[in-house]
């Protein structure tokens, strides 16, 4: 089905467009979880900068992945590399920028609980949960890609058949430090999309941040995809599964990744998602 986007990548330069999410799809997926992971960090330079514009995760892609699993019945915990409370990007939490869930999330004082208390990740058991969704923005790009406990848990995870993993953006970059049970990166051969090297510099940060997710994906050996504009990339998404892997390229994948991933679940438990007349 046709969709319409806008200029959107982590972050939008205008008002923005809800993440669409599959129309033919719905779950009923109580008694199990999903983690979503975000990052600590909130500046867009060296955690000792003083004078840098504040940043961590863009709103969407925490926000929407947190309702689509929690509306399909999904036990949900949010943690965060350092744990405590959760940096959202401020520079487009206007009434005019905001996605209809991140209205909702500002709203509900048990989401404001869940990311204002989070565990580190060191402090969740990732065997406890069916999904792990790594969520982007520009601080992932200081720490997701750089922890050593996230790239051994999303290993372990992945050595888990029952255990189903995706990302957003700069989320990805929580894969490339990650290996396969037999000690390669699991990166390596594996379809996966992330924001592009073309989109960051359209948008300016390239020069900003310390790791960009498709040259890294694609110096951890991934199967890179991503859809490119005429003029522009700024208008472009994708999304990509391989095996029990879900990846989107950006933002506008945050409730089609999620999707994807309970999709993966219920078929392991032997569900078929039911059909929604629209």
């Amino acid at each position: 089905m046709a969709r319409l986007s806008i200029a959107v990548l982590c972050v939008p330069f205008v008002a923005a467009l809800d993440a669409p999410c599959y129309k033919d799809r719905s779950f009923d997926l109580s008694g199990h979880s999903a983690l979503i992971i975000t990052t600590s960090h909130d500046k867009l330079g060296d955690e000792d900068c003083t004078t840098c514009d504040a940043t961590g995760v863009y709103g969407e892609e925490l926000t929407t992945p947190y309702y689509t699993f929690k509306d399909a019945g999904l036990s949900v915990t949010i943690a965060s590399i350092k744990g405590g409370v959760v940096p959202i990007d401020p520079k487009y939490n206007g009434s005019l920028t905001q996605a209809a869930s991140d209205k909702r999330f500002f709203a509900d004082p048990q989401a404001y609980e869940d990311s204002h208390h989070a565990p580190s990740i060191s402090e969740v058991d990732f065997a406890r949960y069916d999904i792990i969704f790594m969520a982007g923005g520009w601080g992932a790009a200081w720490d997701l890609g750089a922890s050593d406990d996230l790239a051994t848990k999303i290993s372990s995870a992945y050595a888990n058949p029952a255990q189903f993993l995706g990302s957003v953006c700069h989320g990805a970059l929580g894969f490339v430090e990650a290996t396969k049970p037999d000690g390669s990166l699991l990166c390596n051969g594996t379809h996966m999309t992330g924001v592009t090297n073309k989109q960051i510099q359209q948008l300016g940060i390239a020069d900003l941040t310390p790791m960009h997710p498709e040259e890294e994906l694609v110096k951890a050996g991934a199967m890179y995809e991503c859809k490119h504009g005429i003029l522009t990339d700024l208008t472009q998404n994708d999304v990509v599964v391989n095996g029990r892997i879900a990846t989107g390229q950006n933002q506008q994948a945050s409730c089609q990744v999620p999707q994807e991933l309970m999709t993966m679940l219920q078929s392991r438990l032997g569900a078929v998602p039911s059909v929604v007349e629209v």
